[in-house]
């Protein structure tokens, strides 16, 4: 996945890079990031030596980048169905009066549970496979 953008700032051995949204994510409205603004502010390592002003072609490795998305959504999806499902079946065979809602409560911790320990490897994640890269000026 490559994208264009303007440098806006430098720190340390990244740049800060202003892209424009495209417009199918601007009509998508998933997000907030569909409903505000076109502009996106990224963050990206600067191998082509880029200044303040330059335009620079933005990549990430597409596997990294459905690592990463497995990351925040696969995972706490699969903990949550997995809270829910088997807590509903132990709540079943004790015949729990609130079944129902005792297992989503498990699902939703399950769900705070895998954030917290994703959240606490945030440094492992941040590795240079999941930050986007500046690779040449345009």
């Amino acid at each position: 996945m490559a994208e264009i953008g303007l440098v806006k700032d430098i720190e340390n051995d990244k740049v800060v890079v202003s892209l424009e949204r495209k417009e199918a994510c601007a009509k998508c409205r998933a997000c907030t990031a569909g409903m505000t603004k076109k502009e996106m502010i990224v963050k990206a390592y600067n191998q082509c030596k880029a200044e303040i002003g330059d335009n620079v072609e933005i990549v990430i490795d597409e596997t990294n980048f459905i690592n990463a998305v497995f990351i925040m959504y696969g995972i706490p999806c699969a903990a949550m169905l997995f809270g829910m499902f088997f807590s509903y079946a132990v709540f079943d065979k004790y015949n729990f009066e609130y079944k129902e809602f005792l297992s989503f409560g498990i699902g939703i911790i399950m769900v705070l549970a895998v954030y917290f320990f994703i959240s606490r490897k945030e440094a492992y994640f941040k590795s240079k496979n999941y930050i986007p890269r500046a690779i040449k000026k345009v």
